[in-house]
């Protein structure tokens, strides 16, 4: 499973990368009524679209990445807890989310990938491995 490991954690950094820029790409691939309707995204959430919080969240996420890449045992807790506030906390704070199915398919290839990840975090190959 570690032959895995390691390609799986790059796939995910590059979808999350993708995913990531796709509203700055928005105004290019689609109509300006759709642009304008998907940036309706983030309305009625507890913390504003224009915050600093996505970087930082960002910022964090990549890092547990770049960890779990090198096998570090933080990284493998720092990344679950990631998945555990956009689970159970981000649909109540970040607001509407409106998407296209372009984006929610690279989404659900991230949400798959990231899926993958936690269970071999889990399995004894990865685990004799995290230091």
């Amino acid at each position: 499973m570690t032959r895995y490991f390691q390609f799986t954690v790059l796939v995910t950094a590059v979808l999350y990368t993708t995913f990531f820029f796709l509203p700055y790409i928005w105004q290019y691939i689609y109509s300006e009524d759709i642009s304008h309707l998907l940036s309706a995204s983030g309305t009625g959430g507890i913390i504003e679209p224009q915050s600093s919080f996505p970087y930082i969240y960002s910022m964090v996420y990549v890092l547990s990445l770049l960890g779990l890449y090198l096998y570090k045992k933080l990284a493998k807790w720092l990344f679950c807890s990631l998945i555990a506030f956009n689970f159970l906390v981000s649909p109540y704070i970040l607001g509407l989310y409106v998407t296209m199915y372009f984006d929610a398919s690279i989404g659900y290839l991230l949400t798959l990938c990231e899926g993958a990840l936690i269970l071999m975090l889990f399995s004894d190959d990865v685990i004799k491995k995290l230091k």
